[in-house]
């Protein structure tokens, strides 16, 4: 979900009022502009692509040539890549980012017979790298991102400079709260259908969530129900995957790729004990743990989180 922080909100806020008299659609107007100026905050601009496995993808890049080092980011369950406009903003022109829509979320290919577990979207994403012509990268990726990654590290460690993981799941043990939500109620925070519902998923999701307009929550929270039936496909999908369930399998034990694993301590989707887990299945991992803050570090504490990162990255491509 794309989380913009307070200076934004204002200046979508005047924005939105400017328009409101004179157009029908002042407020996706407000959110349109909003949004456009936060991407060219950050160095990135939207493109779309096709690939030869059949997906039109919605990304970000970083703009100009491919002259540093490549980072992807990738985004979690019923989220997109807008979840990473401030943390690329921190670092904007060090590194040369690739910011995707995954399949099935945000304004990539959104089909509900397709598979969405994590080894075909990793492949899928390999596959997107060499439409752009590029080897070698750097991957992070939060929550659902996170279990991507660690299947991309797996299928392709020659092409993995170094992999973060950011409140990840791929051992998935989630907190004792959120286990009994999905066992004793026919809704998921994660799966909102209305604007109110949408409230809900920011409340699992954040911390302490920023102020938002109510205009920019319905606009955000009609986007997220009109993809309901996708995301509740790729959720149960999600519950049978292998990539999803690694713990105690031995198959990170060979992952030798430099790993970097950050969490937000009050997380109420994925415990932080999940950090201990992963620094015992990875043979090459280091982690941090941000206090008072929930599952999304890179949106909720971005100049702390990209602080983190640019060191990783730095040392890791030497």
């Amino acid at each position: 979900m794309a989380l913009p922080y307070r200076p934004f909100l204002l200046l979508l806020t005047t924005i939105f009022l400017a328009l409101l008299a004179g157009c029908d659609n002042a407020a996706q107007r407000a959110y349109d502009m909003g949004l456009n100026l936060e991407k060219s905050r950050a160095g990135l601009i939207g493109t779309q692509l096709d690939t030869p496995d059949d997906i039109r993808w919605n990304l970000l890049t970083s703009e100009g040539e491919i002259d540093k080092p490549v980072v992807l980011l990738i985004h979690g369950f019923g989220a997109d890549a807008s979840n990473w406009l401030r943390f690329a903003g921190e670092l904007e022109g060090e590194f040369y980012f690739v910011v995707p829509d995954l399949p099935g979320h945000g304004n990539t290919t959104r089909d509900p017979t397709l598979n969405y577990r994590m080894a075909a979207q990793s492949r899928r994403l390999l596959t997107l790298m060499d439409q752009l012509g590029i080897d070698k990268f750097h991957v992070a990726g939060n929550s659902m991102g996170g279990a991507i990654s660690l299947s991309l590290t797996r299928q392709a460690p020659e092409r993995i400079i170094s992999m973060g993981l950011i409140d990840s799941a791929g051992l998935t043990r989630q907190t004792k709260e959120f286990r009994e939500l999905l066992a004793n109620s026919d809704s998921n925070p994660l799966i909102p259908r209305s604007p109110d519902d949408f409230n809900t998923t920011l409340q699992w999701a954040m911390e302490d969530p920023p102020y938002m307009p109510e205009f920019f929550i319905d606009i955000m929270g009609q986007e997220k129900a009109r993809n309901a039936t996708v995301a509740q496909a790729i959720f149960e999908q999600l519950d049978a995957d292998p990539g999803m369930n690694l713990e105690g399998t031995g198959k990170l034990a060979d992952v030798n790729t430099p790993a970097l694993v950050v969490w937000g301590r009050k997380d109420r989707l994925l415990g932080v004990d999940n950090v201990e887990a992963f620094l015992a299945e990875l043979p090459n991992a280091r982690a941090a743990i941000l206090d008072d803050i929930g599952h999304l570090p890179m949106t909720e504490a971005p100049e702390k989180t990209a602080d983190l990162f640019r060191t990783f990255w730095q040392e890791a491509r030497h």
